[in-house]
């Protein structure tokens, strides 16, 4: 396991003073990041060994959302290698062990040279000491199905702001162009498929359709084949735990508001 604490900054909130999708997500991708880095696997290291770790799927639960200045631990823990994949937990944790996000994640194991999955290997993870799963649904599978009528959006160009350290479109970025198009309010929940990488001058050719109160996302070549899909559901202020986020957004935002000055 690996963690580290912090609080939600200004730059991370969106509108209603609460931690934007985007800050959560990019929180996560840090953790792992610095993990990796802590033990000796970081990307200088993997590089020299043609070797890459690239993110295949997330699943991500959200009980609430931090607001602005509230102090958090964001925790990573890898929980089971087997064959090509890797899969590792997320949390976003408050300043009373709650846990506030829970995500699980499934990372496949590249050669670089041939850009071909291999099999991971005692060398690749034994820096690592495995920990118990996070108490979440693991039932989900991978492969996000499309709805049957989706509809077609104008092309989003990648620029040269959304390409990362691996000189392709980092994965947050999809799920911020993705949310463009999901409906009003928070996601209660989240599933992202990454199918392949987009480089600078690639177009995204969003696909938008909705099906059994999920928002599905595709954002694609031009000939049609997945970047990644995305799917949101979104808060159902007629359940128990959409109202609690709802009440959350109003009652922490509030209260962060009194003790903020403007900016």
């Amino acid at each position: 396991m690996y963690q580290f604490k912090g609080c939600v900054r200004y730059s991370e909130t969106a509108e209603d003073g609460l931690i934007s999708l985007p800050a959560v997500m990019n929180l996560f991708q840090d953790c792992s990041d610095f993990q990796t880095e802590s033990l000796g696997k970081g990307h200088d290291v993997i590089g020299r060994e043609h070797r890459a770790w690239l993110l295949a799927y997330w699943h991500v639960i959200f009980d609430r959302y931090p607001a602005i200045h509230e102090a958090f631990t964001a925790e990573t823990r890898p929980w089971k290698f087997s064959h090509f994949f890797g899969y590792r937990n997320f949390g976003l944790i408050d300043a009373d062990g709650v846990y506030t996000v829970r995500a699980n994640s499934l990372w496949t194991l590249i050669d670089t040279e041939r850009m071909h999955p291999v099999r991971v290997t005692d060398e690749d993870i034994s820096v690592y000491k495995l920990d118990k799963p996070l108490d979440m649904d693991y039932s989900d599978q991978r492969k996000i199905a499309l709805p049957d009528q989706m509809q077609e959006m104008p092309p989003v160009p990648v620029l040269r702001s959304q390409i990362d350290l691996n000189h392709h479109v980092n994965n947050v970025q999809y799920i911020l162009i993705a949310s463009a198009f999901f409906p009003e309010g928070r996601p209660a929940e989240l599933r992202v498929e990454y199918c392949r990488a987009a480089v600078y001058g690639d177009s995204l050719y969003p696909r938008v359709g909705q099906s059994d109160g999920r928002t599905v996302v595709a954002l694609c070549s031009q000939s049609g084949d997945p970047y990644a899909v995305i799917e949101v559901k979104m808060a159902d202020l007629h359940d128990g735990r959409g109202a609690a986020l709802e009440q959350n957004a109003l009652d922490l935002a509030d209260d962060a508001g009194k003790g903020a000055s403007d900016v």
